[in-house]
């Protein structure tokens, strides 16, 4: 039982280890023993918690089958923060407000004996059905405040992320490439290395499979048309190349979006993630995603985007009056306009620069590319318009300006 072998083992194991001569009883025994067990560990659970101010998670699989579990938070004389797992049941469904608000009721009253004010907070998901129960306990224990995970909230974030371009290349790509071994062992011989790991329900799974893509996006062409060749996919790699033909730059555009716009969300999930004092993180970390999404919508700023950018630069082609930009140290930021371009030799073009107060310099196209002014153009105002929402999203989330099971205002007050 110590090691999580199933006791239904044991009866096949007792042969094995009577040759060492361990003696071990059979499987129905075993079985006796559990309701004493659990009632001995109720009995040191209520010792340890008795006194204390306990905060409350719990969470659900969302799968056929919950699973629900209930972990206790709390810190002893020793100043040490104390995890303990006080529940763990399974139920044929997913219960609705009212049963999981029965059931944690049932689990501080009865099963740990706690009394209402021993309740100082509940952690869950930013699921509606948690939010309705929680509703429900903070009438009885008035002590309790509802925090709602930061984690969930910045996946959900990510989840709001526009571009339905990419969203059905990613359909078609997950169901082939991450699912058929021939199209696994393809794109390992063009990038050196296996195709990162997908999940339906770990956080930012998608994005990350995403971001792989966007690294390697000089081998996709290469990649779609071997499929074509080698007939592998069929119906789901003509859907690609369908997208991907119907508009390259756009395609490409979104997924340098999706990998400039979500890295900090991203990276903020997993450094939250963890049971320790992260909240003493959280507000500068969620300050600057805040910031990122209001710089989205500033006039001046128009937000980062540097891969977008790079994309946007690399397919332009530079003429007469194409606007730059270029910082000179000490000086500042000055703006420009190619004024003349010296076409004497085809292969290594002249471009002659003016500055706003008159200053001239000639460069060749490596020079110009990385200067060349982005901020009005058409599609990285497209790739902004696509991120924005999801960011708007996330700010009403944590102002309240939503559906009262996901405000998040007493998460953020408690930073």
């Amino acid at each position: 039982m110590y090691a999580g072998v199933a006791i239904s083992k044991s009866d096949d194991l007792r042969p094995l280890l009577e040759r060492a001569d361990i003696k071990l009883t059979g499987s129905q025994h075993l079985r006796d023993y559990i309701p004493k067990i659990e009632s001995l560990e109720y009995q040191t659970l209520t010792q340890e918690l008795c006194g204390q101010a306990v905060f409350l998670m719990f969470d659900g699989t969302r799968r056929l089958g919950e699973a629900l579990n209930t972990v206790a938070r709390f810190c002893n004389a020793e100043f040490e923060i104390i995890l303990r797992l006080v529940q763990f049941i399974t139920l044929e469904a997913s219960p609705d407000n009212l049963a999981l608000s029965a059931t944690l009721t049932n689990l501080v009253i009865r099963e740990l004996g706690l009394p209402f004010e021993a309740i100082s907070g509940w952690g869950r998901d930013s699921v509606k059905v948690n939010g309705t129960a929680l509703s429900r306990l903070s009438v009885i224990f008035l002590n309790s405040t509802d925090l709602l995970c930061i984690c969930h909230t910045l996946n959900n974030t990510g989840e709001r992320v526009g571009f339905p371009e990419k969203r059905d290349f990613m359909t078609a790509w997950l169901i082939l490439v991450l699912n058929n071994n021939t199209a696994k062992k393809m794109w390992k011989s063009l990038t050196q290395h296996a195709m990162v790991g997908y999940s339906t329900i770990r956080w930012w799974s998608r994005q990350e499979v995403e971001n792989e893509i966007s690294e390697n996006w000089h081998h996709v062409p290469n990649f779609l048309h071997q499929l074509e060749d080698e007939g592998v996919g069929d119906a789901t790699t003509r859907r690609m190349l369908e997208i991907y033909a119907a508009n390259p730059l756009l395609l490409e555009v979104s997924f340098a979006a999706g990998y400039d716009g979500t890295a900090q969300l991203l990276r903020t999930t997993y450094e939250m993630e963890g049971d320790r004092l992260e909240i003493l993180l959280v507000f500068r970390r969620v300050e600057a995603v805040r910031a990122f999404g209001r710089s989205l919508g500033d006039p001046d700023n128009r937000g980062i985007l540097p891969n977008v950018d790079a994309v946007i630069r690399r397919a332009m082609v530079p003429t007469v009056g194409t606007s730059l930009e270029k910082e000179f140290p000490g000086h500042g930021v000055f703006s420009g306009k190619i004024t003349k371009i010296d076409k004497e030799d085809p292969e290594e073009l002249i471009y002659h620069i003016t500055y706003e107060d008159g200053d001239t310099e000639t460069m060749q196209i490596a020079e110009v590319l990385p200067l060349l002014s982005v901020v009005e153009d058409q599609l990285r105002n497209y790739a902004i318009e696509q991120l924005r929402g999801a960011y708007e999203y996330l700010e009403k989330r944590l102002t309240g300006e939503c559906d009262s099971s996901y405000d998040c205002r007493q998460r953020t007050a408690s930073w």
